[in-house]
């Protein structure tokens, strides 16, 4: 298997149970579950501290705290806590809410029973739209529309917070439609500014919010093995044991991978701007010491580590070490296979599978 796509497959398995595909902010009361919900009110998204959650798979409640951005509600805050709609009002107990962190609730059924407003929840995208108008409706209806046409699980990049590779900063994404292999993707950020920009399916031009936090949650203070072949000047060693601290960005949304050596010394490394995070790291990381993969003498492994070459090693040995060459030719006889790799500064040369020489460019 090619090197860099074992790395991959490494960090894929590591990272398969903690790479959501939406933000998720999952509580767990009671022996209650928890999943979050954007909110979409009038067509227009909402960028809130405070999430809708859908409990049990079954009901909708809407914190208390975003409530004055829906129209015709009306809250009395006092003891007992009432909400007001032009149909009538409820008072908030323990049968139509519930408290997490200080927050409370409320059962978005609740709501609709005492005024005007409509909804729907779309459940490919874990969305929650209420509209208070016809116009509301159009606008609602115009993007569930588009959700409905996107490929399969794309739905769920509705209402998540990411970082555009093009658009410094955080922006939420309120719109996508679908067309020729490409998303063609709505964003907004907290000031209100909104661009629209296309993105390959295959090649999204984005990081998600919600796998940096993953990422961070799951590998702050495990261990990872730096592979220097595509990195040169980081001053650390080839295959060097280190301390997963975090992945970050900065304000032009550039990812750094922030890594602790034995001596408690911090060091960040930028990293090639890809959609996947797991892709990103595996360029220069190993989530598993790579000497526990392969059952090769110490003398291979200390030429590894210090990135040189040994007669007779085989081709593996010499791509961990070197990294793929830039070019190869291949020459087979009835007997033997020759071939030559190309570097920028050396040529080498195998026979059979093998080592045999090298040349200086």
């Amino acid at each position: 298997m090619n090197k860099k796509w074992l790395r991959v497959w490494i960090w894929m398995m590591m990272f398969a149970i903690v790479i959501p595909a939406q933000t998720i902010h999952a509580v767990n009361v009671k022996g209650s579950t928890y999943q979050s919900v954007s909110l979409f009110v009038n067509g227009k998204f909402q960028i809130t501290q405070q999430y809708t959650q859908f409990v049990n798979n079954n009901k909708l409640y809407i914190p208390i705290k975003i409530m004055d951005r829906i129209p015709g509600i009306t809250i009395q805050y006092g003891s007992p806590l009432t909400i007001t709609g032009n149909k009538g009002s409820i008072t908030v107990n323990d049968s139509n809410s519930f408290a997490y962190a200080g927050v409370t609730y409320v059962m978005y059924k609740s709501l609709l029973a005492i005024t005007d407003l409509d909804g729907k929840y779309a459940s490919s995208a874990q969305v929650l739209f209420l509209w208070s108008d016809d116009e509301g409706k159009r606008a609602s209806s115009e993007i569930l529309t588009n959700i409905s046409q996107l490929p399969a699980n794309f739905g769920y990049f509705v209402g998540e917070k990411i970082y555009p590779f093009y658009y410094p900063g955080a922006y939420w994404i309120t719109d996508i439609r679908y067309a020729s292999s490409s998303l063609y993707i709505t964003i907004q950020n907290k000031s209100g500014d909104t661009y629209e920009f296309n993105s390959p399916v295959s090649d999204l031009d984005f990081l998600l919010d919600s796998e940096l936090t993953s990422f961070n949650q799951n590998w702050h203070g495990k261990y990872v093995w730096f592979d220097n072949r595509a990195y040169n000047g980081s001053g650390l060693n080839h295959l060097e044991k280190l301390t997963f601290i975090a992945v970050q960005v900065n304000d032009q949304n550039d990812a750094f991978v922030t890594l602790q050596k034995s001596n408690g010394k911090q060091v960040g490394i930028k990293l090639n701007r890809q959609y996947d995070i797991g892709t990103m790291l595996s360029d220069i990381l190993w989530s598993k010491n790579p000497r526990t993969l392969y059952n090769w003498s110490n003398s291979v492994w200390t030429a590894i580590s210090k990135n040189k070459l040994l007669n007779n090693m085989t081709r593996e040995q010499v791509i961990l070490s070197w990294g793929e060459p830039s070019d190869k030719n291949t020459y087979q006889s009835s007997s033997l296979t020759y071939e030559q790799w190309i570097y920028s500064g050396a040529y080498l040369y195998f026979w059979n599978g093998r080592l045999n020489s090298a040349q200086s460019r």
